[in-house]
Parts: C-alpha cells; sequence; structure tokens
C-alpha cells in the first residue's frame, strides 16, 4: 500500500489558454495513461471531454488524473483559466499540496494567474511555475521569469534553463543535478546528454543564484554555503523543500506541453512539494466546536472533504474527496457532518479524465472518488471521528450576475428546476432562485457565460430548453429624510367591517437595515396587533414602492393609532401598515440606488485609450491606471447596469486579447437626472416580461 510519505498532489492553475490542459494530456503520456499525447485542438484530449469544452478549446470544469512515477503516486487536476470558472478552480485547489501556475512563455503572467496564486497564498498552498510554450514564436525565458517577480510578488527561483529557443527549443538544464536532457519524440522522457558549451556561463551564473537563495532558506545552509562556496545536490534540495513549504521559494521550470519537453522533469521536481504530513490541513472542528489538528496520520480516525461533484451520465453523480486523516475501504462508513447520517463508499476509484481505476483504499494524500452517495454535496466532511468532525472548505464567492431562465415549452418549470438542481450540485458557483413578484426562475452565476454555457449543458444532459431574459438589476430603494404619516384603513360595506389606524415615522438608518420600533404606549394598539402593522410594513418594503425593489437602510416607528372594538383585526393593522408606510416613504425623498462594481480591466497597452473612453460613456469613473508586464491595468467603479454586456464589447475593442474581473463595491443613488428614465426602463421591462 502506497504511504503518505509518497504521494504528491498539485493542481494546473494559470490565465485560459496558456496549456494547462495540453500539460495534463502530455503528463497522461509521460505516466503512460495514455498511448499518444491528446490534443486539445483535435478533441483528442483525455480532459476536455465536454462538447461545450471542445467547442470553446478551454476547460469549463476540473478534470483529473492519478499516475504512478518513480515510486510516487501524483494527483493531478487541470482547472479551468476562464474568470467565469475560477471559482471551480479554487474548489479544487483547496483539495491539493501544491499549485503549478502555469504561464505562457509569451504572453507571461496574466490577470487570472495572478488570481490563482493570490488564492494559494490565502490557502497556504506551495506554488511553482511551469513556463510553457518555449516552443513558440517570441517565447522570452528572460521576460518571463521577471514578469513573475514583477507581477506576483514573488522570489522565482530558476531550477532550470532551456536549451535552444522557439522553433529550436528541444530540452532543459537541470541545475540541481547539472544535467541536460533533449526530448526527440512526443514520449515525454528525455535523453541525458552533456551540457551544450555555449550554456556553460548561463548556467553556472544560474547555478549561482539558485544555490544562493536555497541557502538563505536554513541558518545551517547558510554558514555551509558561506564557508564552501557551494552547496551538495542534496543540500539545495533539502533547502528548496523548507523554501517551497514556506512560500519563500517559486521555483521555476521549462517546457512545451504539446511537444512534451520537460514535463517528466515537472514529474521529476513533484518531489520537492510537501508530502501530506508535511502541510498543515484546514482547520477542523468537532460538532461542540473543539478545534482539531489532522496531521496526515493514516492510523487516525478517517476524514476527508468532498471538494467537488461530477455528474457522470453512466456513473450518476460521483463525490470526489482529499483524505485528510486515516485510511479508509470499500466497507466503511463514514458519517456526514452536517446531515448526521452515515454513508456507505462501496467502490473507490481514482479518475484520470473520464476513466476510473478502482483502489482497494486510500490515505491522507490521496485524491478518489466515490459514485452514488445518497447525501454527500460538494463542502461535506465524511469521517469516523467520534464527535463529528468538520473541515472548513473554501466557500465559492458570491454570483456576479443573474439572468431570468423561461422555459420554451409551456409546463416545463417543474423539469427546469430540477435540471437546474442537478447542475448546481456540480457547479456551486451557480445559483438557483425564484422571484416572488414576477414569479420567475432566476439564475446567477459568474458571468455571461457561465450562464450561457449552464444553459447549453442542461439541454445536452437533461434535455430541457430555456431563453434568458434579460439580466436582472438589483436596484434598491431608500430614504434620504424623515417623513411621519397618519393612515386609517376603515372598510364597513357589507359583512364584517375592518378597522386600523396607525400614526408612524420613518427616517434613514444608514447601513442598518430594517428596525421596526414599537412606541406606542396606554395600549392605543393591543399588543396582538403590533405584529400585524410590521407584517404589512415588510411586506410593502420587500415589494418596493418607487420602483418595485425592496426598500433597505431606514427606519420604522409606529408611535400612535386607534382602534375599533369590534371591526379591529389583523388584516386591517395589516392593509393601514402597508398604505402609511407608502405614504411616508414617498413623502421622505426616496432615491433609487444601484449596484456599482469595481473592475478591473487587463489589457495591451494600444487599447487603453479606447477602454477609458468607453469606461468613462458607461458612466465609469478610472481609479488607477498601472503597468503590468506587457499589459495595462485600469481600475474603476462602473454601475452594474452599464456593464452587463461588457464581455464582447471588451473583446471586440482589444481583438480578444483584453480581460476582466469585477466584484460587488457599493450601492449609489441613481442621478436625479436619469431616475425618471430609469424608472420608466424598469417598468417597461417588467410589462413585456408579463
Amino acid at each position: 500500500m502506497t504511504t503518505p510519505d509518497k504521494i504528491r498532489s498539485f493542481a494546473l492553475v494559470g490565465h485560459g489558454h496558456a496549456g494547462k490542459t495540453s500539460l495534463a494530456d502530455a503528463l497522461a503520456r509521460t505516466t503512460g495513461l495514455n498511448t499518444r499525447l491528446g490534443a486539445v485542438l483535435d478533441h483528442s484530449s483525455l480532459f476536455d471531454t465536454e462538447p461545450e469544452e471542445q467547442k470553446r478549446q478551454g476547460s469549463i470544469t476540473s478534470a483529473f488524473l492519478t499516475c504512478q512515477y518513480d515510486g510516487y503516486r501524483v494527483h493531478v487536476a487541470d482547472t479551468p483559466g476562464d474568470s467565469n470558472f475560477l471559482h471551480d478552480s479554487e474548489l479544487v485547489l483547496q483539495a491539493m499540496d501544491g499549485a503549478i501556475l502555469v504561464v505562457s512563455g509569451v504572453d507571461g503572467v496574466e490577470v487570472n494567474t495572478e488570481r490563482m496564486n493570490q488564492a494559494a497564498q490565502r490557502m497556504h498552498i506551495p506554488r511553482a511555475v511551469f513556463v510553457n510554450k518555449m516552443d513558440r514564436e517570441r517565447a522570452d525565458a528572460t521576460a518571463a521569469v521577471a514578469d513573475l517577480a514583477e507581477a506576483l510578488g514573488c522570489r522565482p527561483v530558476v531550477l532550470q534553463l532551456p536549451i535552444g529557443s522557439e522553433d529550436g527549443f528541444r530540452g532543459v538544464v537541470d541545475l540541481i543535478n547539472h544535467t541536460a536532457y533533449v526530448y526527440e519524440d512526443d514520449g515525454g522522457i528525455g535523453k541525458e546528454v552533456p551540457i551544450p558549451p555555449e550554456l556553460a556561463g548561463a548556467v553556472q551564473e544560474a547555478t549561482d543564484a539558485m544555490t544562493e537563495a536555497v541557502a538563505e532558506t536554513d541558518d545551517a545552509l547558510i554558514e555551509k554555503y558561506l564557508d564552501e562556496g557551494e552547496l551538495s545536490p542534496e543540500d539545495v534540495r533539502l533547502g528548496l523543500n523548507r523554501g517551497i513549504l514556506s512560500g519563500d521559494i517559486v521555483p521555476v521550470l521549462f517546457g512545451s506541453a504539446i511537444k512534451n519537453i520537460g514535463v517528466d522533469r515537472l514529474l521529476w521536481f513533484a518531489r520537492a512539494l510537501p508530502s501530506p504530513t508535511e502541510r498543515t490541513a484546514p482547520e477542523s472542528h468537532t460538532e461542540d466546536l473543539e478545534p482539531v489538528a489532522l496531521s496526515g496520520d493514516p492510523d487516525a480516525p478517517f476524514a476527508a472533504l468532498c471538494f467537488k461533484t461530477v455528474i457522470d451520465p453512466f456513473s450518476g453523480a460521483i463525490s470526489m474527496f482529499r483524505v485528510f486523516s486515516g485510511t479508509a475501504d470499500s466497507s466503511i462508513h463514514p458519517n456526514n457532518a452536517r446531515s448526521g447520517k452515515d454513508e456507505r463508499f462501496g467502490h473507490l476509484f481514482f479518475m484520470t479524465g473520464k476513466e476510473h481505476a478502482t483502489t482497494d483504499s486510500v490515505v491522507p494524500g490521496d485524491i478518489f472518488g466515490v459514485a452514488k452517495l445518497k447525501g454527500t454535496r460538494t463542502g461535506d466532511t465524511l469521517s469516523t471521528w467520534t464527535g463529528g468532525l468538520t473541515i472548513t472548505g473554501f466557500q465559492p464567492p458570491p454570483p456576479m450576475i443573474s439572468y431570468v431562465v423561461k422555459p420554451r415549452s409551456r409546463g416545463d418549470e417543474d423539469k427546469v428546476k430540477n435540471a437546474l438542481e442537478k447542475t448546481i450540485l456540480e457547479d456551486p458557483g451557480l445559483h438557483q432562485g425564484f422571484d416572488e413578484v414576477t414569479k420567475e426562475i432566476v439564475l446567477s452565476g459568474m458571468g455571461q457565460q457561465h450562464i450561457a454555457l449552464t444553459c447549453d449543458r442542461m439541454e445536452r444532459k437533461y434535455h430541457v430548453s430555456v431563453d434568458l431574459g434579460m439580466p436582472t438589476i438589483p436596484y434598491r430603494e431608500t430614504i434620504q429624510g424623515t417623513a411621519d404619516v397618519r393612515y386609517r384603513h376603515k372598510k364597513q360595506s357589507g359583512g364584517a367591517g375592518q378597522f386600523g389606524e396607525v400614526a408612524i415615522r420613518v427616517e434613514p438608518n444608514p447601513g442598518g437595515g430594517f428596525e421596526f420600533v414599537n412606541k406606542t404606549v396606554g395600549g392605543v394598539i393591543p399588543h396582538t396587533l403590533i405584529p400585524s402593522v410590521e407584517k404589512g410594513v415588510r411586506r410593502k418594503l420587500d415589494e418596493g414602492i418607487l420602483a418595485g425593489f425592496p426598500v433597505i437602510d431606514l427606519r420604522v416607528t409606529l408611535y400612535d393609532g386607534k382602534t375599533h372594538p369590534v371591526d379591529s383585526k389583523d388584516i386591517a393593522f395589516q392593509i393601514a401598515g402597508r398604505q402609511a408606510v407608502k405614504q411616508a416613504v414617498l413623502k421622505a425623498r426616496p432615491v433609487l440606488l444601484e449596484p456599482i462594481y469595481s473592475i478591473e480591466v487587463v489589457a495591451p497597452e494600444e487599447s487603453v485609450g479606447d477602454i477609458m473612453g468607453d469606461l468613462n460613456s458607461r458612466r465609469g469613473r478610472i481609479q488607477n491606471m498601472d503597468t503590468k508586464g506587457r499589459n495595462s491595468v485600469i481600475k474603476a467603479l462602473v454601475p452594474l447596469a452599464e456593464i452587463l454586456t461588457y464581455a464582447p464589447d471588451l473583446k471586440s475593442m482589444t481583438g480578444g486579447k483584453g480581460n476582466y474581473t469585477m466584484r460587488l463595491s457599493s450601492y449609489e443613488a441613481v442621478p436625479a437626472s436619469m431616475l425618471a428614465k430609469t424608472i420608466e426602463d424598469v417598468k417597461r421591462l417588467r410589462d413585456e416580461e408579463e
């Protein structure tokens, strides 16, 4: 049985089209999992197998491979690099003991590489860099390393030098072992050759820089280096391991995934990543919130985190786990900390693309799958710990944009809801809601492309067709002034009468949400009817008053009222509360609030003028402009209503080279000059939807 010290795991992370999937295919070829080198372009990849991925030639969900190399079991995750799907990459990253940042030797560090680097730092996951595409025109090793230091704010330590450049790239020099490797076919196994004489000077300079960086990770190594002027390969490996684990060192390797050059050296290097027993596990606690330190001990009680769910057309829901403690086999019945119920594992397996390789048991550090668990979902902890155990997992960020989802066939609402529930099980970055006002299904996600691809997958997998309505702008309403209103509701037209009179005051409550205060005295309104007033007020504020959006951040004080000995009842005071708060809000200088997003645009310098002009035309406020590597970075605050269709516009302005990220910054009042038109547009869209 493989022991934890012989297990390594890492995620391939970085910007889209940097070559992560091609690198995963090269790893599969090098380790014999595939007899040919899979390729994204001809749809022969083991990992981009979804039709949507093949169409766009880019990953939209993570895929896995488990291989054997030089006595080690290596788990690898190929993650998406598109900003619409980075939440999936982060969910997977938390389960790994290392992050390999895949960087294009042509384009350098791009925006989503920076985001994943930051995610790895937040999770305290050791990092290394694989500079890919060294066979491409304009590939530049020196520029790529300089870009790493500037863009990632790290200390890149070069462990290799490329042999040849562009079309002539044919191998690498290993600085630790002072050995050169060249590659003659796509099998991925380098042939040892003497170091080319023309590289002797560069090799010596790079070796000195590497040795100095490694020595600085340990006082004893510094002393030895100062005394002897060099370190042995074993000393370098020791210092390298420590530096990688602490994050002080970010090693850099070079290669070409599509030519399978340098990939075997990446596998050899993976041994320098920490084992499951060397890394600190995520925070964990018992049912009584007592903290538990998981040490990666195979003899301890079993504990594993479900970090991803994959829906397979044949196997059903596959739960992917990372083992943090203990050992498990098919006979185990671990407890789900969230539901409190036991699960039965059955067959355990490792995944390579869509293929399953059954395993008898798993130990700390293993990444494995189990099919058809009854009640387990992404984020759950399964364990045999007495008192239960919960491992704190990564929570996806809140959705950035929402669309109305309308079934194309009348009566398919339930089918759409069921399909969405299954899709969300696989992708926690999605959120399904229901608009109580319009009675419509609302789908929220990370971007336009995320939502559109989700609908495509639903149609293919679950045979439900939907149309997307205009994105829902989550406007809010509030007040800027104070107002008092007395309102009497009286109904005496046949049957039982209704009577309720209330006097309320409304005033701003910035940042405090809604607050209802009862200041009536002397029983002018019986205490049993006070909740009726509050219920009527709340319902009217939720419906909206100015434009049909929830009213926020105000205090409503009930200070007087009158009752009738027979006709005062719950419904009368609900109606009185509704009408009173409506009149009061309209008197208290109401405003419509719109969501303002912080947007960061990364694009070539030649596009900056067009981008800034475009952002200004969208009522954007430029906050900062900087240079990062070969690109310019523009930061601005822009109303969400102005950037709903920003992705295709940015692509047009930059020839497809621009990218952006955005997050909710604040809510601000719609300008007075636009208020009437905005309300009119909102009402018109609602009428069209109806």
